[in-house]
């Protein structure tokens, strides 16, 4: 293992105000890529709950969408489930992923 985090995940549903103010913002490792933002991280542990905070707060009501932190130290995930004006997380054990998405 190379590195301790993976972040993989999508927001969709963005207007293009949404689009105009996010792109004046910091929000790396997040990348805006046509209407929605996407994240495909791998490297050192970061702290993705304040840019969840910043995206969700600037979210129109049609923005959506889902980030999943895998921790190989520790071997969890958080899924991150994303809407106007907040976030919700739930941590889920690898090994029952698939099944998890039913949360959704």
């Amino acid at each position: 293992m190379k590195f301790p985090m993976r972040i993989f995940g999508e927001i969709k549903g963005l207007e293009p105000e949404t689009i105009d103010s996010l792109s004046r913002k910091s929000l790396s490792p997040f990348r805006l890529r046509d209407n929605r933002l996407e994240i495909e991280y791998e490297g050192p542990y970061i702290d993705i709950e304040p840019l969840l905070d910043e995206i969700a707060g600037a979210l129109e009501e049609v923005g959506h969408g889902h980030v999943d932190c895998i921790d190989h130290e520790n071997w969890e995930v958080i899924r991150y489930l994303i809407r106007q004006g907040a976030w919700s997380s739930r941590r889920i054990n690898p090994d029952d992923v698939l099944e998890a998405y039913k949360w959704q």
